[in-house]
């Protein structure tokens, strides 16, 4: 691990190259990237499907199902932050590691289930203010409780979070615009596909349940890049996170050296 050569240039971006660059991540992480958003994405949807199993039947008046796609963005908007962890885990890796480890992506989910669980699945409403307290979780592994000489993963997330509501509100407000229409392409598209395949345009149940569900869970696993991604800006415009990987890798360059001279 070389922390002076990281695979995405650490460099203070606007939201709008932050959204562009996850675009050309997503294309350069491949099948190793998709099999990480997946991971994360499929257990929900199938969780999903089983809780509103019951919602299925299309409303009397609309002629579709607008309860259970209703229940369906309510449920996604609230699963987002545990669904992104193998993918962030992943992203927090490879940044600096062309080949890691899924034991040991594995290892560090376990590690942070139980405050993912806690603050972002049950106490989520009150940390709505700090987008990024995920990624502190899982990437800085703060322990959940303070100890001697160190922050939590509160306390950190605090820190990090603090003095950025002028910028995070209207990161958040064009993330919505963004995904809202995103999300209408991707499942327009679909219907589209569907439509030449089987050569009908008419509503079916499975546009409502299954192919929305799909759109919404592919444009939330392209914006848990973005999220990713965002969170290293911050870090860059609060703590200047560049020069201290830059300082880092020197020291630890400096340190090898030194064991190399008192080896010979």
């Amino acid at each position: 691990m070389q922390l002076d050569k990281t695979r995405i240039t650490v460099r203070e971006r606007n939201y709008f190259d932050v959204l562009d660059l996850g675009l050309r991540v997503v294309r350069a992480g491949g099948w190793p990237l998709v099999a990480a958003l997946a991971a994360g994405a499929a257990p929900m949807m199938l969780l999903n499907s089983w809780l509103l199993a019951g919602y299925r039947e299309a409303d009397f008046n609309l002629g579709w199902p607008a309860q259970y796609m209703w229940w369906t963005l309510v449920l996604v908007a609230w699963e987002i932050p545990i669904s992104s962890a193998p993918a962030t885990l992943y992203l927090g890796q490879v940044l600096f590691d062309e080949r890691p480890q899924a034991k040991t992506i594995a290892r560090h989910l376990l590690e942070s289930l139980p405050q993912l669980l806690l603050y972002q699945g049950l106490l989520r409403p009150v940390f709505i203010g700090w987008p990024y307290l995920g990624e502190v979780i899982l990437l800085e592994r703060n322990p959940m409780w303070r100890r001697r000489g160190g922050k939590s993963s509160l306390g950190r997330a605090r820190t990090l979070h603090r003095g950025e509501s002028g910028d995070l509100l209207p990161r958040g407000l064009a993330a919505l615009a963004v995904g809202g229409l995103l999300v209408a392409t991707v499942w327009g598209s679909i219907f589209m596909i569907r439509a030449l395949l089987v050569a009908e345009l008419g509503w079916n149940d499975a546009i409502g349940t299954f192919y929305f569900p799909l759109a919404l869970w592919v444009v939330a696993s392209y914006f848990h890049v973005v999220r990713f991604l965002s969170y290293l800006d911050l870090r860059i415009r609060r703590e200047g996170w560049e020069v201290e990987l830059l300082m880092r890798a020197e020291s630890v360059r400096l340190l090898r050296q030194g064991e190399l001279r008192v080896e010979s």
